[in-house]
């Protein structure tokens, strides 16, 4: 019975006249689900004193590998400010193997509390396999020039560099996470060409496990093939390809491509604040991917031929769906959150990239409209979307039993144009440059390329009276957050566009093809709009 003191004095608190409703709601569902991670984390929100807001993350840590919330996160990262550094190098060095999160957690808190001398630590060149234990190790990796041993220790120190600017990105200090970043490209493209010169670059299974990422990786490998590239081959780690028919295409683009094992070279990992090296400067992977399209694409900055009217798979496709060959084909495609449920991975609804999701049924208006001016719509996707209701002159593919990897790329390849949503499978139509149109698009770290498309985003809107927000500055910062109770403890949320809203984007867009492509003149970057409070759109400038 003497054990039990200590233990029950661990999971209660003695009731305080102070005490908020929030933080005796919190306290009693914890009480209840005392390893429940969502209670522990809503018991994190409400807790004034920062070092019991750490101690409270810190079971967190423990309770479950699952995402954590982003404004949890933020405020145990602010909480280590009152806790000593031998606390802090003691959780680090206490992880399990295998487990980085508290490296990642620790190294993002020491950055952003100010606690390290960071431009001394970039400045300085760091061996990693000098540090006596993981929190040695963890300020090399602070080090824009940290040093490895070996390639296999230089992959290592690329993941741990990794975590910490996503740490960093996912709390919204996305100043310190553009640096972090920016080191982290210097420093693989400094390992690369230290092992292998202008020879290759490697690329991870993870450039192909996504469809979105083999998008971006096909005009790396067209660039590369153009010569617009730092390094003259490519070199991926076999791994399974998230659509094969595609993998097939893109593998066609360079006659210098080999598929290598796992492990055999240095090859870096996707990931969004990576940056690209072109004309002697950094930029963002979708920059990347607009340079490319403009100096090795077509003139509509495709650079894989559009499919022929007479390809016998989208042949048998019309021929099973009714739809005239002839016909002006519109693909669509909203992301939706049913994917990444069946994927699992700790995933857990309303967390992380859930803010990218877009309901289709508000664009079933939108869809009407297009099937009386004439064009048949074929909805994209996969068996976990949310079905449309029938609607005459649309084709619900992604539940459909016709759905196969060929389509999946050649149905947006023939389209007139695709209108989709800040997903994966939207980035396919670039690859042969048909125009796009995007809605509720999120996060704005990046931004669809081609002149001829519109991207508009998701309305971010003030809690205190409801005002869109809509000058370039604000968008910009508030555009990043990728989870809403960050956002909200901001004094910002965001919706979802509606219906009509959607319609006024749809009809804009269509009249705006009548126009014809832009020349290729400025960035190559599609035209941004956000919606006025009162329901008209407007660049974001």
């Amino acid at each position: 019975m003497a054990a039990c003191g200590p233990m029950r004095r661990r999971w209660t608190v003695d009731l305080m006249a102070e005490d908020t409703v929030a933080q005796i709601t919190a306290r009693t569902a914890l009480l209840v689900r005392p390893d429940d991670p969502e209670a522990i984390e809503n018991y994190v929100v409400v807790l004034g004193a920062p070092e019991q807001a750490y101690r409270w993350f810190r079971r967190r840590l423990v309770a479950s590998t699952s995402m954590i919330a982003a404004d949890v996160y933020r405020k145990a990262i602010k909480a280590t400010a009152v806790i000593g550094l031998p606390e802090l190098r003691n959780l680090v060095n206490s992880a399990s193997a295998g487990d980085s999160r508290a490296q990642d957690f620790v190294g993002a808190a020491l950055l952003a509390a100010g606690r390290l001398d960071s431009d001394a630590l970039r400045a300085k060149p760091a061996l990693y396999s000098a540090g006596r234990d993981n929190f040695e190790r963890l300020m090399s990796i602070v080090s824009a020039t940290t040093v490895p041993t070996s390639f296999l220790e230089a992959f290592r120190i690329m993941v741990e560099k990794q975590g910490i600017a996503a740490a960093l990105n996912g709390a919204g200090y996305f100043d310190l996470a553009t640096v972090i970043g920016r080191d982290l490209s210097t420093y693989i493209r400094r390992i690369r060409r230290n092992l292998y010169g202008t020879g290759f670059r490697g690329f991870t299974h993870k450039w192909t496990n996504a469809i979105g990422h083999m998008v971006v990786l096909a005009f790396l490998i067209r660039g590369q093939s153009a010569g617009l590239m730092d390094f003259d081959g490519v070199r991926i780690w076999e791994g399974k390809a998230a659509n094969p028919y595609l993998w097939e295409r893109m593998r066609a683009l360079s006659d210098n491509l080999e598929i290598v094992p796992r492990w055999s070279i240095f090859a870096d990992n996707h990931l969004s604040i990576h940056s690209e090296w072109m004309d002697s400067a950094f930029v963002d992977y979708f920059e990347a991917c607009g340079i490319i399209a403009d100096r090795a694409g077509s003139a509509d900055g495709g650079i894989l031929a559009r499919p022929a009217a007479a390809d016998p798979t989208l042949k048998r496709f019309f021929s099973e769906t009714g739809i005239a060959p002839a016909s002006r084909v519109v693909t669509l495609h909203m992301r939706g959150g049913g994917y990444r449920d069946l994927r699992g991975a700790g995933y857990r609804p309303g967390r992380g990239n859930d803010l990218r999701n877009a309901p289709i049924a508000s664009v079933v208006p939108a869809l009407k409209m297009l099937v009386r001016q004439g064009y048949r719509v074929v909805r994209l996707g996969d068996a976990s979307m949310e079905p449309l209701p029938p609607v005459d002159g649309v084709f619900d593919y992604a539940v459909s039993d016709l759905k196969t990897p060929e389509l999946d790329v050649l149905l947006p390849g023939a389209a007139a144009f695709h209108i989709g949503s800040s997903s994966g499978l939207s980035l396919v139509p670039l690859l042969f440059g048909t125009p796009c149109l995007y809605l509720n698009w999120h996060p704005v770290e990046l931004l669809p390329w081609g002149r001829a498309n519109w991207t508009v985003l998701k309305p971010i809107e003030t809690l205190e009276d409801g005002r869109a927000v809509v000058d370039k500055a604000s968008v910009s910062r508030l555009g990043r957050l990728r989870d809403r109770r960050l956002l909200t403890a901001s004094g910002f949320d965001i919706r979802d566009l509606t219906a009509a809203e959607i319609v006024l984007a749809v009809k804009g867009f269509v009249a705006s093809r009548a126009t014809g492509n832009p020349g290729k003149t400025g960035r190559n970057l599609s035209r941004i709009l956000v919606m006025n409070d009162d329901g008209t759109l407007r660049d974001l400038s």
